[in-house]
């Protein structure tokens, strides 16, 4: 609706038989001297659906979203965190999007677990979004990932009766999951380590070592076998290269399976996620159905 500047007595009255006229023909009033425009930078304002003609100024986010399946979008005008947002957290990585309506919730080396996205409710401060196999919490309070990123919002995904803890983020999502992150900024190590082993393996973990001058590797070659790598932080030296007893490995040496590109697998893996630099396909991460 727009507002008229400074209008009173004949003038007032003359603009509302205009009105009046215009809205029995069903016309909408024109935009006049005395209609008021948006101030430079400012966004338009504009009705929301659902608001019974409320208006609103504000340029954060969308205040609605449609989620799949669902006939009527929801409104996210009271939301913690506007979407779309993301969240993610470690031991072991996880990483949770909103696509097309979905909750789309993802581990290394496993199939994505999707869910329609909801209307959430407020518990104890936060948004919980009861989302089919999915339990989503968003809260507003600060948090801190292990690589010393910063958020003001924590994130909880409970699935299966386990509880995944990290951090939330607003704004555009990422394409490239938190693995496929390390594996391109540790491209150069993972050469150096692979032409060192001399046989085709899948890249385990990424992790650094000494304070970041070295970066290590977790590597298993098809026969099982287990190997540490570890080069400088630009991969131009192999430090060493260490074979390491089956089954005595830790956990955090299994994080990820990644295989460059060029190695052949025993079987198609659809459900792989290319690991690109720019437009080049560099390898895949392989779910743990992918057989290597």
């Amino acid at each position: 609706m727009r507002n008229a500047a400074m209008i009173t007595g004949a003038a007032k009255a003359a603009l509302a038989l205009c009105a009046l006229a215009l809205a029995a023909c069903g016309g909408d009033a024109p935009a006049g001297d005395g209609a008021v425009s948006p101030a430079a930078g400012e966004p338009a304002v504009a009705a929301q659906p659902g608001s019974s003609g409320a208006t609103s100024t504000s340029s954060a986010a969308p205040q609605t979203v449609q989620a799949a399946g669902a006939s009527a979008p929801l409104d996210t005008s009271t939301w913690i965190l506007q979407p779309p947002f993301s969240a993610a957290g470690q031991e072991p990585f996880w990483r949770l999007e909103i696509v097309d309506g979905w909750f789309e919730f993802r581990r290394s080396g496993l199939r994505a677990i999707e869910e329609p996205l909801v209307q959430p409710s407020r518990e104890s401060g936060a948004d919980v979004f009861k989302a089919g196999a999915l339990l989503v919490s968003i809260k507003p309070e600060a948090c801190e990932t292990e690589q010393g990123g910063k958020g003001d919002f924590t994130a909880k995904v409970t699935f299966d009766g386990v509880d995944f803890d990290g951090c939330a983020f607003g704004g555009a999502i990422s394409t490239a999951s938190q693995e496929a992150s390390q594996v391109l900024d540790a491209l150069g190590p993972i050469d150096a380590c692979l032409a060192k082993l001399g046989q085709p393996a899948l890249v385990t973990a990424v992790y650094p070592r000494q304070d970041g001058e070295q970066i290590a590797l977790g590597l298993r070659a098809k026969n099982g076998q287990v190997y540490e790598c570890a080069t400088d932080a630009a991969g131009s030296s192999v430090a060493y290269l260490d074979a390491i007893e089956q089954g005595s490995q830790p956990a955090w040496m299994s994080r990820m399976r990644f295989l460059r590109e060029g190695t052949v697998t025993t079987a198609p893996c659809p459900d792989a996620e290319e690991v690109r630099s720019t437009d080049k396909v560099i390898g895949r991460l392989l779910t743990k159905a992918c057989k290597f």
